[in-house]
């Protein structure tokens, strides 16, 4: 889930998980920080009728785009995933409903109601986003057959 991370706490789920799992792993994108290229899609050339996705906010669309020019050739030019990324807290799902967040599948979290609601949930409470955190990270530590915890989200270990 965390796709460009220092919290390396990511994984690839290749199973549904009915129960919010998916949505609370999201979680890790409150910590680390993101090069310019893993959303890039999103604020420059987004399709062919606009340059920005519509679904996230236009001042930090502009924002990102200040720091992460279309023309960018700082290799290591990026930003925070969210403005407390030294606090493992709820914010980045407080973030997602006022649309600042990096990455599609932040914005997919929104998309279908079940994970929304979910998403309301940890964003209105740290307790219950945090308590679900932990279950879900106890249950990837028993991940097998073909599942993975990655050690870089970009590349299979």
């Amino acid at each position: 889930m965390i796709e460009d991370s220092k919290a390396c706490s990511c994984a690839t789920f290749h199973y549904p998980v009915p129960d919010g799992r998916v949505a609370a792993q999201n979680c890790g994108h409150t910590l680390g920080f993101s090069h310019c290229s893993s959303f890039k899609n999103r604020i420059h050339n987004f399709n062919s009728t606009t340059d920005v996705d519509p679904s996230i906010n236009p001042s930090f669309a502009a924002s990102l785009k200040s720091t992460c020019p279309a023309t960018n050739n700082a290799k290591n030019a990026g930003v925070p995933m969210d403005p407390s990324s030294t606090s493992f807290d709820n914010t980045y799902y407080k973030l997602l409903f006022q649309q600042k967040t990096l990455f599609s599948s932040d914005k997919a979290l929104l998309d279908s109601p079940k994970t929304k609601t979910i998403a309301t949930k940890f964003a209105t409470s740290k307790d219950a986003f945090t308590k679900a955190f932990i279950k879900s990270m106890i249950k990837m530590s028993s991940i097998t057959g073909g599942q993975e915890v990655r050690k870089n989200c970009k590349v299979v270990n």
